[in-house]
Order: C-alpha cells, then sequence, then structure tokens
C-alpha cells in the first residue's frame, strides 16, 4: 500500500510541475510574436533610417525632408526574415526632399512633425530591407 501512495504520490509531483511549465511557458513570447526591444540598438537605428529616407522619397506632398527626432517605440518579430515594427517621431528640416541624409539637417524654426508607424522587413541573406508599412499622422 505505502509504494502505490508513493507511486501517486510522484505522479501527482510530476503532473504539478508540468502544469507549471505550460503556465511559465505561457508567459514567454512565442515564435513570430512580436516582442519589444531597445530602440537604441544599432539595428533598429539602420531599419528606421532605411525607412525615413524611403518616406522622403515618397512623399510628393512636400518638398522639404523629415528627419528622425526619436524612436518612441521599438518591436522585432522573426518570420522570413525580421520585421521592424517601429514608431518614430519625425521633424521637419529646412532641406529639400532630394537631401540623401538628414541627420545633420538643420529642423525648421517652427518644427511641424509626424507621428509614424513604420515596418521594416530585413531579408539579412539577401541584404534586403522592404517598407511593409508606413503610416504617418
Amino acid at each position: 500500500m505505502l509504494k502505490i501512495m508513493t507511486s501517486f504520490t510522484l505522479l501527482c509531483i510530476l503532473a504539478l510541475a508540468a502544469a507549471a511549465a505550460l503556465v511559465d511557458g505561457a508567459a514567454q513570447p512565442m515564435t513570430g510574436e512580436p516582442r519589444a526591444i531597445p530602440q537604441n540598438r544599432t539595428d533598429v537605428v539602420r531599419a528606421a533610417r532605411f525607412a525615413v529616407a524611403n518616406f522622403n522619397e515618397a512623399n510628393i506632398d512636400d518638398i522639404y525632408a523629415y528627419k528622425i527626432l526619436n524612436i518612441t517605440s521599438a518591436k522585432i518579430q522573426i518570420v522570413a526574415g525580421v520585421n521592424y515594427i517601429l514608431d518614430v517621431r519625425l521633424g521637419r528640416t529646412s532641406y529639400k526632399r532630394s537631401t540623401p541624409s538628414t541627420e545633420q539637417c538643420v529642423l525648421q524654426t517652427q518644427v511641424k512633425t509626424l507621428q509614424c508607424r513604420f515596418i521594416i522587413t530585413e531579408i539579412p541573406w539577401k541584404n534586403l530591407f522592404i517598407l511593409a508599412l508606413k503610416r504617418c499622422v
């Protein structure tokens, strides 16, 4: 009888441990789920610069270029490549839209700002960036 109780107790302990592992695993991000990363990481800044250059090139409604004021949120998602999901605050510069790099550009005295959501897909093995989403308000 003692052997049966010991086996039953051991079985209960194993079941509880398995259940705890399932509950603890639910808190971890799943593969493919976006997760927050530091906004100042090199790869995040590189992706943001790519998005802003692409935004400036396509922004035919404005003759002036915009530059990054700050990256307010950054997430990464591993898919068939890497998605960078970025919220970026842009400021309007006094330089024309055709300026290749806006990092050194001076902001206009009455700064017009935009809050943008960019999704940039990087395919590292092809050395390729794609701006999948740009939405600015």
